[in-house]
């Protein structure tokens, strides 16, 4: 076992490629000013890219790895390293402007508090907006000594192409299956009374998402997730109604119910978008879906299931079962 797989911490075993180029680059003075970090959700990437800032301003690395033992990797632990800055979208909106990213540009030209530099990440570059988008070309055209910027995106074509082509692209993949049960098995004792092929199916179903199948099993979530999905691909197929679908998915939980479907559309949604469908329950979803408009209907019924979770949240008192009922009812009508 390497180094880098004697920790809790990421890299994660599937990342250790990468992190090797990154180190190598820092020890031979190599390093970029900027990094497009490119991986899918729910495989740590965003994990991967706060470890790699903790990194670059730990005052006594080690292994090549932060130490966790200075006064600045315990700062940036903490998300209170003066030298580090990152910018999401603020509450409640979605999108990142131009104002967070001229903040941004001026905490970049700062001199360090702890002379190892500063960094600044931007976990979900896809929500800059056009506007925000130009205000950090500006940035990255004229870059700050001793600054380093870290981008994350599922997709380069999410970003404009003269940001691309300012920053060095680095592809942060997913595990193979063998890989993801080891990892799953090492950090959650009690999967061990599931077969590896229960754990290939249900990391099949979650699109081979290591880290968003870890908290569902330690939940119990996970075996509703699968259950659903089949229900899902029965009510298209004909082979359950409507009304004993939705009494079925009352015994896993209205609130887990909602949340499997948001899962499962948002898994379609980019598994079409991408071209990138994963595993095989999943394929045959996709498959059982009408090939025409089918993106437009699965964007409508996520939105449908986004109100539906809304609603079960709010002050107010729904009828849990009719809002699954209606929602199925949506579902079905992809195969008209």
């Amino acid at each position: 076992m390497s180094l880098f797989e004697q920790t809790s911490r990421p890299p994660w075993p599937w990342q250790e490629a990468v992190w090797r180029r990154l180190h190598e680059q820092k020890q031979s003075g190599a390093m970029a000013h900027a990094y497009l970090f490119i991986g899918d959700r729910g495989t740590g990437r965003t994990d991967f890219v706060r470890e790699f800032a903790n990194f670059l301003l730990c005052d006594d690395p080690e292994s090549g790895r932060a130490c966790y033992r200075c006064r600045s990797c315990r700062a940036g632990g903490a998300d209170h390293h003066p030298d580090l800055l990152s910018i999401l979208p603020e509450e409640g909106k979605k999108d990142i402007g131009v104002g967070q990213i001229r903040e941004l540009t001026e905490f970049l030209s700062l001199n360090s508090f702890s002379g190892s530099g500063r960094v600044a990440i931007i976990p979900q570059a896809e929500a800059l907006t056009l506007s925000a988008s130009n205000a950090l070309l500006k940035t990255l055209e004229e870059p700050a000594a001793g600054a380093t910027l870290l981008l994350t995106a599922y997709s380069p074509g999410s970003l404009l192409s003269t940001i691309r082509s300012r920053c060095q692209l680095l592809g942060l993949p997913g595990p193979d299956f063998d890989t993801a049960i080891a990892w799953l098995r090492e950090r959650l004792p009690d999967s061990h009374s599931i077969s590896d092929e229960r754990l290939r199916e249900l990391l099949e179903a979650y699109g081979n998402r290591p880290l968003e199948l870890a908290p569902a099993l330690s939940a119990g979530q996970a075996p509703g997730f699968v259950a659903l999905r089949k229900m899902l691909l029965d009510l298209l197929e004909g082979k359950i109604s409507i009304l004993r679908a939705a009494a079925e998915a009352a015994k896993i939980g209205e609130s887990e119910v909602f949340e499997h479907l948001s899962r499962v559309s948002t898994i379609l949604i980019r598994g079409l978008v991408n071209g990138d469908v994963r595993g095989a329950e999943t394929r045959a979803l996709a498959a059982a879906l009408p090939e025409s408009g089918e993106l437009g209907f699965l964007l409508e019924f996520h939105r449908q299931v986004t109100r539906a979770r809304k609603l079960l949240a709010g002050p107010g008192n729904p009828n849990p079962q009719l809002l699954l009922e209606s929602t199925f009812r949506l579902w079905v009508k992809a195969d008209l």
